[in-house]
């Protein structure tokens, strides 16, 4: 699966275990609604072993960050804040690991796959891990 099956627009449509994992997390409030009932589009784009991807939210947000895989690089989220990232893709799962996302040594996962027309991202933070479903 190219990583180009990852681009489009996804529509929120279901989570589980979201407000315990947005707490664990310390994410603001403010932006739970969106996060809960939003979409996000993803865009990618390659040359060579250098990836370009652009994340976009319904709230007017959007954040643009280029990576190899495997390499760790700063990775500015939705929020503003950089952190320190690596990401790789194998057996068509796009996997997003940062060794201290909040500065006191806890890693965040994310794991997003898609299967036809459904992208499914499970995050973890520290113990923590929810599951939320997109819809194209």
């Amino acid at each position: 699966m190219p990583i180009t099956d990852f681009n489009g627009t996804w529509k929120a449509k279901s989570t589980d275990n979201l407000d315990a994992y947005l707490t664990a997390a310390g994410v603001p409030a403010e932006y739970w609604d969106t996060i809960k009932s939003g979409t996000v589009t993803h865009e990618f784009s390659q040359t060579g072993d250098s990836v370009t991807w652009k994340n976009s939210g319904n709230d007017g947000r959007s954040v643009t960050n280029t990576f190899k895989f495997g390499q760790t690089f700063g990775e500015t989220g939705m929020d503003g804040k950089t952190h320190q990232t690596t990401i790789t893709y194998d057996g068509g799962k796009l996997t997003s690991t940062c060794a201290d996302i909040d500065g006191k040594g806890t890693q965040s996962r994310i794991v997003r796959e898609v299967a036809g027309n459904t992208l499914t991202e499970t995050t973890t933070f520290g113990s923590t891990t929810a599951k939320l479903v997109y819809q194209k």
